[in-house]
C-alpha cells in the first residue's frame, strides 16, 4: 500500500459521507481514522471543517445528487470533494455527474484503502489552503455555468431526456463574460484545477473557442453565439463510450479506436433528434474529428467539405487535447501545443488561418518556423 503523505491531514477531518444505498464500503473507515456521516445528515455546517469529503452515494438518484449539491452551494469554503462512483458501463456518467458537483477527485468501487490514500494523498496541497468556491473566483461562475450543462447533457443522452438548450446558449454567453473577467490563462488554470478528464477537455475547448471567437473578426454574432454551444457539446457523444477505454493509459486496439471513433456520431444522432436544433451546432459535432486532408472520421471529408465552424472547432479540440493532463499523457506547455498545431497545419491537416489566429488570440508571438515537431495523434 502508497505510504500516507506526512503533509496530509488524518482523522476526524477527512470525512466518510454514505448513504443507505452504498452503506457498506469496502474499506474500513474506522481503521482509516475517518469520521463517518450518513447523507440524511448532510449539511454544510457538518463538512465545513474537513480537510476533505469523500461521498459513497448513488449518484444516479436525483435525491442523492440534490442533497450533496445543497450542501456544498452553502459552504464559505470548500474541502476538497473525492466520489466513489461504480465502475462498468455507467462509470462515465456518473464521473460526469460527480465532476458536476464540484469533485475534485474520482475513487472506483469497490473501493480500495491504497486508491483513497493515493487520492487524498494527489491532493494533499488542498489542505494546506482553504478552497474558495468555484463560483466566487474570478471567471469561475463560467466554468460552474458550463459545468452544470456539460452534466446535465451528459445524462440526459444516456436516459434519452431532452437537451437544455437554453442552458447552454446562457453559459456559452457567460463564458465570455466569465474569461473577460479572469483572463484566458487564469481562467484556463482554474479548469485545471477543479476538472479532469472529459469534463475538463470540454470545458477547455469550449474556452479556447470563445477565445477565438473573441478575438477574430470575420465572425458574425450568430456564429458566435453558435460555436460556443456547439463547443459545450461536441464531445456528448462520449457518455456511451466505456471509461476503461477513454482513460486507458496504453495504446488503444484496433477495436477500442473503432468505439472512440463511434462518439461524434452518437452525439449527432442525440442532438438531431432534438427538434429545433441548428445544423450549425450538429455538424461540428459530427465532423470536429475530420481533416482537410481525407483522414479524419467518421466521414472522411476534406477540403471544402468542411465548414468553417467545424475547422474551428477542429483547431480548438485538438488544443484542449494537447493542454489537458489525461491518464494516458502529461499535458503540454501551450508553446509546444500550438507547435504541434501549427506542424498540422503545414501538413495539410487542419485549417493554418484558424491555427495562427487561435495561436495570437491565446497571446503567443507567431515566427517563422524553421522545423516542424513531428505531428502525433491527439486521442480526442
Amino acid at each position: 500500500m502508497r505510504s500516507v503523505s506526512p503533509d496530509r491531514p488524518r482523522g476526524h477531518e477527512v470525512l466518510f459521507v454514505s448513504s443507505p444505498s452504498h452503506a457498506t464500503p469496502a474499506i474500513d473507515v474506522v481503521a482509516l481514522g475517518f469520521a463517518r456521516l450518513d447523507i440524511a445528515a448532510l449539511t454544510a455546517p457538518a463538512i465545513a471543517g474537513a480537510s476533505a469529503v469523500i461521498f459513497n452515494l448513488d449518484l444516479s438518484l436525483p435525491a442523492e445528487r440534490n442533497a450533496v449539491r445543497s450542501a456544498v452551494a452553502k459552504l464559505p469554503k470548500r474541502p476538497p470533494l473525492l466520489f466513489a462512483v461504480d465502475r462498468g458501463t455507467h462509470f462515465h456518467l456518473q464521473a460526469t455527474q460527480a465532476n458536476a458537483l464540484h469533485a475534485r477527485a474520482v475513487i472506483r468501487r469497490p473501493l480500495d484503502r491504497a486508491a483513497v490514500d493515493e487520492a487524498l494523498d494527489e491532493l494533499a496541497v488542498s489542505f494546506h489552503r482553504a478552497t474558495e468556491p468555484l463560483d466566487r473566483r474570478p471567471g469561475g461562475k463560467s466554468i460552474a455555468a458550463a459545468q452544470e450543462v456539460i452534466g446535465a447533457s451528459f445524462a440526459a443522452l444516456s436516459m434519452g431526456a431532452p437537451i437544455e438548450l437554453d442552458a447552454a446558449r446562457a453559459a456559452s454567453q457567460q463564458l465570455f463574460a466569465g474569461i473577460g473577467d479572469a483572463g484566458l490563462h487564469a481562467w484556463l488554470d482554474l479548469v485545471r484545477e477543479h476538472h479532469a478528464g472529459t469534463f475538463q477537455h470540454c470545458i477547455l475547448v469550449t474556452g479556447a473557442v470563445v477565445a477565438y471567437a473573441a478575438y477574430a473578426g470575420d465572425l458574425s454574432a450568430e456564429e458566435r453565439n453558435t460555436l460556443p454551444v456547439a463547443a459545450l457539446l461536441h464531445d456528448i457523444g462520449k457518455a456511451e463510450i466505456p471509461n476503461a477505454i477513454l482513460d486507458k493509459p496504453g495504446a488503444l486496439t484496433d477495436a477500442e479506436l473503432a468505439i472512440v471513433r463511434r462518439h461524434p456520431r452518437i452525439g449527432a444522432d442525440y442532438l438531431t433528434s432534438q427538434s429545433g436544433l441548428p445544423a450549425a451546432i450538429v455538424d461540428p459535432v459530427l465532423h470536429h474529428h475530420e481533416f482537410l486532408d481525407g483522414s479524419g472520421y467518421p466521414d472522411r471529408l476534406r477540403g471544402d467539405q468542411i465548414n468553417r465552424m467545424t475547422r474551428i472547432l477542429t483547431v480548438c479540440d485538438i488544443y484542449g487535447a494537447l493542454v489537458e493532463q489525461r491518464a494516458y499523457k502529461p499535458a503540454k506547455m501551450q508553446s509546444e501545443a500550438l507547435y504541434i498545431l501549427l506542424g498540422m497545419a503545414q501538413a495539410g491537416k487542419v485549417d493554418m488561418k484558424i491555427a495562427q489566429t487561435l495561436a495570437l488570440a491565446l497571446g503567443a508571438k507567431l515566427e517563422a518556423a524553421t522545423e516542424i515537431a513531428p505531428i502525433r495523434r491527439a486521442r480526442t
